[in-house]
């Protein structure tokens, strides 16, 4: 068997990557990183056409950041990533007729208003403001993934994750923000918000061990996330005493403008798989235990 996973080299990739060469040690994954660059219809062209069949294609190149970022870059991200979906999904249909598509979506694709988010409330209202562009550029892949399917019977879906953290993850969300401040600056932490923003924490090795499980989901879109919810204050407090911070923390107060207290129902994969309550997900303990340590 032969896998295509884009954004290999990063984060989430590079876990993936590693899970199934662990657990199919004599199929090929290819894991392109920055030197196909995929905004460009030519370097998406000569990745899905030059290099032989695949039979997955794990979609998982996108530019990102954490909700500040994303709402200061928002023109800019929102025609990269466009440009990427665009691009895959063109030269995927070309050149990879018999691939299975897998795309991943997030929390931030789904509308505003939904507080414990149902894949039935998938196109329910408009999305959240400050990241909407990065939302509705997932709508898009997923809508371009249904047009395929329903003209060229290209095979796929969407699985929607949770926030994932793990070892190796240098990007500016959550809690690798956190640990790194937490480390530059022993004295003094300053958290935006009041801590009690939600969310579906979900330890990379858990994450993309429920991507592969749901690889042949024949719907449209999955929620696959850990179902379990925690607060800043939790994550900040768990840090605390890991590191161990012995500074002084300060919650600057209510400041986000995207709605923070909402869930990730994962009910659909339960009764699908068993996914996750047949399983013995990482706790967040130890997750951030092995964050802190680099350990998978």
């Amino acid at each position: 068997m032969r896998i295509l996973i884009t954004g290999g080299q990063g984060f989430i990739g590079r876990h993936l990557t590693r899970f199934i060469r662990e657990v199919e040690a004599d199929s090929e994954v290819v894991t392109p990183g920055r030197e196909y660059d995929l905004t460009d219809p030519g370097a998406a062209t000569a990745l899905l056409g030059d290099h032989g069949k695949f039979s997955y294609i794990y979609h998982l190149a996108d530019v990102s950041g954490n909700a500040r970022w994303s709402e200061a870059n928002s023109g800019d991200q929102f025609f990269a990533n466009a440009k990427i979906s665009l691009n895959v999904l063109e030269a995927a249909t070309k050149f990879q007729p018999e691939a299975r598509i897998i795309g991943l979506s997030s929390l931030w694709a789904y509308p505003e208003s939904v507080q414990t988010a149902t894949e039935g409330q998938y196109w329910d209202g408009p999305l959240a403001l400050p990241t909407q562009h990065y939302g509705a550029n997932k709508k898009f892949f997923w809508s371009g993934l249904q047009a395929c399917k329903q003209q060229y019977k290209t095979l796929g879906t969407t699985l929607v994750l949770g926030s994932v953290y793990g070892p190796g993850d240098h990007s500016d969300h959550v809690i690798p923000s956190l640990i790194e401040r937490m480390k530059r600056n022993p004295d003094l932490l300053e958290i935006w918000g009041d801590g009690n923003q939600v969310r579906d924490f979900i330890f990379v090795k858990d994450q993309v061990r429920a991507i592969y499980l749901h690889r042949d989901f024949d719907g449209d879109v999955l929620n696959i996330s850990s179902g379990n919810s925690y607060s800043i204050r939790q994550v900040v407090d768990a840090l605390t005493t890991l590191l161990p911070y012995r500074g002084r923390i300060v919650y600057l107060g209510p400041e986000s403008k995207v709605r923070e207290n909402r869930r990730i129902d994962v009910s659909m994969a339960m009764q699908l798989t068993g996914w996750p309550r047949d399983h013995q997900l990482v706790s967040l303990e130890s997750g951030l235990k092995a964050t802190l340590e680099g350990q998978v």
